[in-house]
């Protein structure tokens, strides 16, 4: 489903000269790799973690695989393709924010995304996804007035709305209490998607995925195939 091979990332940063007219007239700068050589695969059906620390890479990775950068060398592909033409099988939820609109509904916020879609049968692909993800006698509401965990839930609920072959989560967990976050854990496998999920908990990479892909500084350091009888953090360490 996800291919990624010798993927690469450079960025030019602007480094700090001397002195205010230094900076301004005269700025330097110089080549910060992200990413460096990176190579993964995610098959169809399956989990797979990215699991690293701030500054690893994993954000970097999941913004190619959305679109919203390409790569200096290397591909990103979805289905054979390049992941950049296919952002209709992708389904996105970043754990700083649900990308759902105050002053709306959760119903008018599962409606607007739908119709960016062009999602077919709307109410019935609403009233599934609600049912699913328990939040169907929420839909009336504002979503300001929701709790943390039913944000959460109206996040995955538009991230799904499309029926996405590939359901990318960047830190979903990121603020949650442990209740929120262990009931989250618990449901994603139930939807029936390939995922791929960043985060830096080691329990938490643990739980939800078949497979583990540990980055440092951009590269890949190693890849685990059965997580849950793994100690993790002796890979990491060693």
């Amino acid at each position: 489903m996800i291919k990624v091979r010798n993927l690469t990332k450079v960025f030019d940063v602007r480094k700090k000269g001397r002195g205010l007219l230094g900076n301004l007239l005269f700025p330097k700068y110089g080549k910060f790799t992200a990413v460096k050589n990176v190579s993964f695969d995610v098959n169809e059906g399956e989990i797979v973690g990215l699991l690293g620390p701030n500054g690893a890479g994993k954000t970097t990775i999941i913004k190619i695989l959305i679109g919203l950068l390409r790569p200096t060398l290397g591909s990103a592909l979805i289905r054979e393709k390049p992941a950049e033409v296919q952002q209709e099988r992708i389904g996105l939820f970043f754990g700083h924010t649900t990308m759902a609109y105050h002053k709306m509904t959760g119903y008018d916020n599962l409606e607007y995304y739908a119709n960016l879609y062009g999602v077919r049968n709307i109410g019935a692909r609403i009233s599934e996804l609600s049912s699913q993800l328990g939040i169907k006698k929420w839909l009336d509401e504002y979503v300001e007035h929701y709790s943390k965990g039913m944000k959460i839930k109206i996040g995955l609920a538009r991230a799904l709305i499309h029926n996405p072959d590939v359901l990318i989560l960047d830190e979903a967990t990121l603020g949650l209490d442990v209740r929120t976050s262990s009931e989250l854990l618990k449901n994603l496998p139930k939807l029936g998607k390939t995922i791929l999920f960043t985060t830096h908990y080691v329990e938490e990479a643990k739980k939800l995925a078949d497979r583990i892909v540990i980055l440092k500084k951009g590269s890949v350091a190693a890849e685990i195939t059965n997580p849950k009888n793994t100690d993790i953090r002796k890979v990491i360490l060693g």
